[in-house]
């Protein structure tokens, strides 16, 4: 797995933030990659592609874009990067929402294309996650609680 991590990993996981695929097919194909993988490792050919992430202790590609999806809008939103988010990630201005009180407004959007850039992607996964991750302190702390969050909810491909 170290080979993977080294040499394949960085060229699949490239600008996820910027280019993530929405087409079921275009993420089964990046999926394939690690599953081919995988399925190579000694003594694990006989298991299902979960129990061999599950066993070697890692997260399928697309949870992985998922994360990394959401710690830059945890970094956008707390100024960590400097990006001005107000024109594309609104806090909703009710006070009656169901939910953590950090929640964003999804805007409309007129195209399929628009519809699977980060702005539109990252609001409802955004908006799902619970109080304690979203109202962490410190990145270090809102990584540490994603990582007890299982992200399988918003997989599309399994």
């Amino acid at each position: 797995m170290l080979t993977f991590n080294t040499f394949v990993r960085p060229i699949v996981e490239y600008a996820t933030v910027v280019w993530n695929p929405s087409a079921k097919m275009s993420i089964r194909r990046i999926e394939a990659v690690l599953k081919r993988f995988t399925k190579r490792l000694h003594g694990l050919h006989n298991l299902s592609y979960n129990a061999r992430l599950e066993a070697l202790n890692e997260h399928s590609l697309e949870s992985r874009r998922i994360r990394a999806d959401l710690i830059f809008c945890y970094k956008m939103l707390h100024g960590i990067v400097d990006i001005d988010c107000q024109k594309f990630l609104k806090p909703v201005q009710s006070s009656v929402t169901r939910g953590h009180p950090f929640k964003l407004c999804k805007l409309l959007c007129q195209s399929a294309f628009i519809a699977s850039t980060f702005w539109h992607r990252v609001v409802n996964m955004w908006n799902a996650l619970p109080e304690n991750i979203v109202a962490a302190t410190s990145l270090a702390m809102f990584k540490a609680r994603l990582n007890d969050f299982d992200l399988a909810r918003f997989t599309v491909v399994f």
